[in-house]
């Protein structure tokens, strides 16, 4: 069986570090490239990694967004966001542009294996909490909806 391929792309590389380290020792995973900026992520989707840890706050420049950019250049690389804090506005927004993952960085321990696994195998993988709001949004959208 294949390896899943992971390039992890964040700015800090303390947190590079700590996610090379939690994903080292996973049997059936191998990190393949690191990326400490969203041109450099954006380049490191030339290896087609089956999934990207992306740091949220990375971007292509002050007003260029990096999800696109990459989902065009990569389809099949998966991408999970990682991120300290973020506005859920901002990673519903994600989610809703088919990003199958999220996962704060406090969580990486117990969860970045599971995570890496569910999300290469077709599932998403979002905090228990983060579900809530997304069902909320999804009410809030359908309740607008013409013909309602």
């Amino acid at each position: 069986m294949l390896p899943i391929t992971v390039v992890i792309a964040d700015r800090q590389p303390a947190h590079r570090a700590a996610c090379l380290r939690l994903l080292r020792p996973v049997k059936g995973v191998r990190v393949v490239g690191e990326a400490g900026n969203g041109f450099d992520a954006l380049a490191a989707t030339r290896l087609k990694p089956r999934i990207l840890l992306l740091d949220l706050t990375l971007s292509l420049g002050p007003s260029s967004a990096l999800l696109p950019v990459i989902r065009r250049k990569s389809p099949g690389t998966k991408v999970i966001l990682l991120t300290d804090r973020a506005s859920d506005a901002r990673i519903l927004d994600a989610l809703a542009h088919g990003v199958p993952g999220y996962l704060e960085r406090r969580s990486l321990r117990a969860f970045l294996a599971k995570a890496v696994r569910l999300v290469d195998a077709g599932e998403g993988w979002v905090p228990r909490q983060m579900v809530t709001k997304m069902v909320m949004r999804l009410r809030a959208r359908h309740e607008k909806s013409p013909g309602r």
